[in-house]
């Protein structure tokens, strides 16, 4: 077996202190783990951290890149699946997307505590880009497909798909408030879930889409976001 390069070391050198990160951030918190935890879960020293990462607000940042690449990811083959329509194929971006954000409500629900810092808007500010650039071409083309069958009534499909990942950022920045506030305030979550069935019918009036079309928010799909939102987990039949 071939040797691996220094930058294929480098880069694995990275990626494991990432993951430490990332699992230790979604389990204790961040405030609560130091630097050294990272290390000690990798076996590293704190040289072979600073050379990678300057700050724990730096590998933060890349947390944050991981979570947005990995969600990329999963949609990216979406408007290639030929046997799905463009109404299913945005259906299935959607879930997608909701799926994952449930499944990682814990690394999602710490991050945003420390994201909506004021001194972490640079950070914020990063990641909003990052998704809009990843998400944005895979949008579009389902948008384009949808237009192309006269599913969806646009004339500019990337313009399109950056309007509703805009509204969508604009939208999980009021959510995110309450989500920090989800224990001290009850009405939290139905501003949550009133959100979230607001943007849907927005998103389906600029698409010129029948209305209730685009993940529809039924009991069953509402139930698993406040457990998820209660930091109760999803359970495995309602994967």
């Amino acid at each position: 077996m071939a040797r691996p390069t220094k930058a294929e070391a480098r880069e694995d050198t990275r990626g494991e202190l990432i993951e430490a990160a990332w699992r230790l951030f979604s389990t204790e918190g961040y405030d609560a783990t130091p630097v050294g935890a990272i290390l000690e879960m990798v076996g590293l020293s704190k040289g072979t951290f600073y050379y990678y990462f300057s700050c724990k607000e730096d590998i933060l940042d890349a947390v944050v890149s991981r979570i947005v690449d990995d969600m990329a990811r999963d949609i990216k083959d979406i408007p290639k699946m030929e046997d799905l329509s463009p109404m299913q194929k945005m259906n299935r971006f959607m879930e997608t997307t909701s799926s994952w954000k449930l499944t990682h409500m814990d690394i999602i629900s710490e991050t945003i505590k420390v994201l909506y810092r004021d001194e972490n808007s640079i950070i914020r500010h990063k990641m909003n880009m990052r998704t809009l650039r990843e998400f944005a071409p895979t949008l579009a083309e389902i948008i384009a497909q949808g237009r192309e069958e006269g599913t969806f009534d646009v004339e500019y499909p990337r313009d399109t798909a950056e309007m509703i990942l805009l509204l969508s950022r604009v939208m999980g920045d009021q959510q995110a408030e309450d989500m920090l506030n989800l224990q001290d305030d009850p009405g939290s979550m139905q501003r949550i879930m009133r959100r979230a069935r607001l943007y849907l019918d927005a998103m389906e009036r600029i698409l010129g889409a029948p209305r209730g079309s685009i993940f529809a928010l039924d009991d069953a799909r509402v139930e698993r976001f406040e457990q998820a939102l209660k930091g109760e987990g999803v359970r495995e039949n309602d994967e």
